[in-house]
């Protein structure tokens, strides 16, 4: 974890509440994602997951918990896994644990549309 500080970030209505905690090795996202800037909320979120999959020890996994994403953090959650997918490919050991309400259909074939594609492992919990 070699100079990789801890990301945090408050969620609002809008916009997750976000923390990444290298020494865990783990990035969570939970709550709404509909900022008005995606790519400017999720720029730093990008930036230190490849900073964590460069400098990390052990294994890294992305934790989401998002009830509601709009079309550009939909994209940006799809570049975020593009990414692990990518160190997945380079031997990096990463995973993804995405949970989902069981009430929310929504939300679960969101989930499962993002992820079924992926080589990583992955789990959908309810």
């Amino acid at each position: 974890m070699a100079g990789l500080d801890v990301l945090k970030i408050e969620g609002t209505r809008s916009s997750p509440t976000v923390e990444g905690d290298p020494a865990a090795g783990v990035l969570r996202l939970a709550g709404d994602s509909y900022p008005e800037n995606t790519f400017e909320f999720y720029a730093p979120l990008m930036d230190w997951l490849r900073a964590a999959i460069e400098r990390v020890d052990g294994p890294l996994r992305l934790e989401i918990e998002l009830s509601y994403l709009n079309t550009g953090s939909i994209k940006s959650m799809m570049d975020m896994l593009d990414l692990l997918e990518e160190a997945h490919g380079e031997a990096r050991q990463v995973a993804v644990v995405w949970r989902c309400d069981p009430e929310d259909e929504r939300a679960m074939e969101l989930a499962e549309e993002l992820l079924e594609d992926l080589t990583l492992p992955y789990q959908i919990a309810r």
